[in-house]
């Protein structure tokens, strides 16, 4: 065997041990996840879609991120995800796959798929990639693959994305402030729509939540807050084959709970009301916005004594949950 020979394969052997060792010490970090005393830190994403109402078929994807966090400006702040775990079916065809990232810098390094039809069919599959990305070693039970190197990578590096997206500390997602302007109905006229639509929003989603087969996107996430004790946080996303009509988001800790709600316009899916509670030095404060068909504030109701900013970061965290939403709905399998 020439040298050149005898030093890559010596370099792929290092490379997949390093890869064994990498999974091993994820898999105990994951077991010891909210355990010894210490807050969870993980985050579980859940959509379940009614493909066709008159044909019962129903699509459920389940995501599930281990990360951890460390303290940036007094602040604890959420670290790319070193584990993955994907859990998918469909009409009886199941998908299971594991992503592990590199510790050091949060490449993908393996993933393994375990898939089955609902006849009994199973492929496995398991790859295993270098510090370039490449693909150095691959496995499979059958020569029936279902992916691919490439595409289990790139299957990984679409959740990396989304799990930035539903952590970013910020705003991602820009309003469109130059649309031109549409007519408007008279306030009173506007309000009474509005609280129309919100008693059908409450209807449907709790309605919702009783059927087997649903329409919602579930996020919870497991994590520290911004005072540091461990917090639970979930969002709810409620959607038909039109988008999203409701969102109800809840976090608690043992510092301070806060919930909110927005509610989208069936046709357009524009955001026309919001409302947000939530503690400061024990007193509860509540905030109320009711929005005109050109996403201005027409009316606002709050107990807080400050000036309130007439709903714009309720309007532009509604932005970013249509993204998020539009981005996973689109993923394909």
């Amino acid at each position: 065997m020439a040298l050149g020979t005898c030093l890559a394969q010596d370099q792929k052997t290092e490379r997949i041990k390093y890869i064994r060792k990498c999974y091993a010490e994820a898999k105990k970090k994951i077991d010891a996840n909210g355990k010894n005393g210490k807050s969870p830190k993980d985050m579980r994403v859940i959509i379940n879609r009614l493909e066709d109402e008159d044909i019962p078929l129903y699509d459920t994807e389940q995501l599930e991120f281990f990360f951890d966090e460390k303290f940036v400006d007094g602040l604890a702040t959420k670290q790319p995800p070193y584990f993955i775990v994907e859990n998918w079916g469909n009409h009886g065809h199941i998908r299971y796959c594991e992503m592990l990232l590199d510790p050091k810098d949060h490449q993908v390094i393996f993933c393994y798929m375990r898939g089955e039809t609902d006849a009994g069919f199973v492929v496995e599959s398991r790859y295993y990639y270098d510090a370039k990305g490449q693909c150095i070693e691959q496995k499979h039970n059958t020569d029936n693959s279902w992916t691919t190197p490439e595409t289990e990578k790139e299957n990984a590096e679409f959740y990396m994305k989304l799990f930035s997206k539903l952590t970013y500390n910020g705003y991602f997602t820009p309003l469109d402030l130059d649309k031109p302007k549409k007519p408007t109905t008279p306030k009173t006229e506007r309000l009474k729509h509005i609280r129309a639509l919100y008693a059908q929003a409450k209807e449907k989603s709790a309605a919702n939540d009783k059927k087997d087969m649903s329409n919602d996107l579930h996020i919870t996430t497991h994590d520290l807050g911004d005072d540091q004790p461990p917090r639970t946080t979930e969002k709810r996303i409620y959607f038909d084959k039109d988008g999203i009509y409701f969102i109800s988001c809840t976090s608690k800790s043992m510092q301070s709970n806060g919930y909110s709600e927005y509610l989208f316009e069936p046709k357009t899916k524009d955001l026309i009301f919001s409302y947000t509670r939530g503690t400061e030095e024990g007193q509860v404060y509540e905030w109320r916005y009711y929005f005109d068909e050109n996403g201005d504030c027409i009316e606002t109701k709050t107990n807080h004594t400050d000036e309130t900013d007439d709903g714009f970061y309720d309007k532009r965290a509604a932005k970013d949950f249509q993204a998020i939403f539009e981005m996973l709905n689109g993923h394909e399998k």
